[in-house]
This record gives structure tokens, C-alpha cells and sequence, in this order.
């Protein structure tokens, strides 16, 4: 038996993806993306492949092109700006598994677009994983405490520390888990 979450999840996929289907031309003339898939989630209910894989694998005669949304659109709803409240920091709310998971299915359950994109930034493994500490601000974004402008602060710099990473890994394992019973990609 599905959840509640899950149940108003998949009745909200069914809505927005009659209204996407409804308004968008035929994907058949678009040109796609030859690129490999990189994770899926199947539902069980169904044979059929996720629409966000099927055009990533650049399948034809699709019945209109998939809709995800990036993590930045969630930022204006009031769920996600309450939380920021309670965490200000957007590194908390980037390098916390359990932060993360919440901010990434925000849009997902408002939405159930076609995929989940993993609430991240490609400045987090700076600071733990090769010690270049930094912070994003609201108002100026990025902001490195310690730029590396020369040769030697290039050789300052630890290895890569996957093991400091893991907060990514295990994100990624609850959300599958999670969009898995409603057919979701996650990125």
C-alpha cells in the first residue's frame, strides 16, 4: 500500500504531466541527447522506462519531452525558505543527508515533474574533501576565505577525500528509495 505522500504524489504526477502533454508540440521532431543514463528509478507497476531516461537514452516518439526542475526552483516556495530560516547556512543545507534529501523532494512533491535533481552545488567537496573552506552568501554567492592564486597553494591541497563525501552517496540511496514507487529519475 502507498503512503499518503506517495498517493498525492503520483495523483499530482498524473495532473502535471496531462497539463505538460496537453500544451507541448510532438517530441518526435525535437533532437535528442545521445548521452548515457546515469541513475533510474522503476516503478513497480510498470514495465515502461522513466520519461527522463527514455529521452536521455534519445528515444523517438516520445509522448512529449520530460520536466524536472533544477534545485534552484524551489527556493521561492515557503517550504524551502522556512527551512532556510532554520539552517542559514547553505553549506549545512548542502553537506546535511538529511537536509538534503528534504530541499531536494520539496519541488518533487509540489510538482512530481519527471525528475529529481539532487539539492547540491559543485563547489561542496571543496571544503571538506580538499580543505578550501568557503561559504555562499545570499547576497554575493561563492565565497572562497582562501583563493588559490599561486603554485604553492596548489601543492597545499589534500587529495581528495572521498570518504568525506558520503553525505552525497547516502542522499542519493534515500532518495531513490523514496521516488522509486512513482517511476522518478534521480541526477
Amino acid at each position: 500500500m502507498m503512503s499518503p505522500a506517495t498517493t498525492t504524489a503520483t495523483a499530482a504526477a498524473a495532473a502535471f504531466r496531462s497539463a505538460a502533454l496537453a500544451s507541448s508540440p510532438s517530441c518526435s521532431r525535437r533532437r535528442r541527447s545521445r548521452l548515457p543514463a546515469v541513475s533510474a528509478s522503476f516503478s513497480p507497476s510498470s514495465t515502461e522506462e522513466p520519461l527522463l531516461l527514455r529521452a536521455a537514452r534519445g528515444e523517438d516518439g516520445l509522448p512529449r519531452p520530460p520536466a524536472w526542475m533544477m534545485r534552484q526552483a524551489g527556493r521561492y516556495m515557503a517550504e524551502y525558505q522556512a527551512l532556510a530560516k532554520r539552517h542559514p547556512s547553505f553549506r549545512e543545507r548542502s553537506e546535511k543527508t538529511d537536509l538534503i534529501v528534504e530541499i531536494t523532494l520539496q519541488p518533487w512533491r509540489a510538482f512530481a515533474p519527471d525528475g529529481v535533481i539532487l539539492f547540491s552545488d559543485i563547489l561542496t567537496p571543496l571544503p571538506p574533501a580538499i580543505g578550501v573552506p568557503f561559504d555562499i552568501s545570499d547576497s554575493k554567492g561563492p565565497v572562497i576565505q582562501s583563493p588559490v592564486r599561486s603554485e604553492e597553494q596548489v601543492r597545499e591541497l589534500v587529495p581528495l577525500d572521498l570518504d568525506m563525501l558520503q553525505f552525497v552517496g547516502e542522499s542519493l540511496k534515500i532518495l531513490r528509495n523514496e521516488v522509486m514507487a512513482v517511476y522518478t529519475f534521480v541526477l
